[in-house]
């Protein structure tokens, strides 16, 4: 069971990558219940929430998370994802920046399943932009942080910020509205 849940993990749950990487028949050859990948999702998320990963390792974790949320609908923790890079105050902007269309993938998500209200989506849209308002500044006045393991330097020009921060607006605009 630890190799199927090291493939599960590897994957996100998704069936798809598992079968195109020609893993998908061993994964089968587990029989994993829904409960047992449910309850691996779970423990790994938790595990997330808890660290204060930074950087790409940061990311890369965001990344998975949410799509084992996507595939997991009923997991109770999809909301403290969602507002993860917005509330997890040992972040550096870049790496926020890198995570929101993530998070704003999961909640378009969650929104066509049902299980965000039009309030709950302004509430989220208004923290968003709220956060947005700040990078701006912080663009402008070229104090935007980023975790060392970053080597682009692309968020150093606030004009590439800005531009950045346009198109990823431009997505969540329409969302709930």
């Amino acid at each position: 069971m630890e190799r199927a849940k090291e493939l599960f993990l590897k994957y996100s749950g998704n069936r798809f990558y598992m079968d195109l990487d020609g893993e998908g028949s061993e994964y089968d050859s587990y029989h994993v219940s829904k409960e047992t990948e449910a309850m691996w999702a779970e423990e790994h998320i938790s595990r997330f929430l808890e660290s204060k990963m930074q950087g790409k390792e940061a990311l890369r974790a965001y990344s998975a998370v949410t799509e084992l949320l996507k595939s997991d609908r009923r997991n109770a923790k999809w909301d403290r994802c969602l507002y993860y890079p917005l509330r997890a105050g040992h972040l550096d902007d870049v790496t926020i920046l890198f995570m929101l269309p993530a998070g704003f993938r999961l909640a378009e998500k969650a929104a066509k399943k049902h299980r965000f209200s039009k309030k709950e989506a302004d509430a989220y849209l208004q923290e968003l932009d709220f956060y947005i308002r700040l990078v701006r500044i912080r663009a402008e006045n070229g104090t935007i942080t980023r975790a060392e393991d970053y080597d682009m330097q692309e968020f150093s020009d606030p004009v590439y910020t800005a531009e950045y921060l346009d198109k990823l607006e431009q997505k969540w605009t329409g969302l709930f509205r």
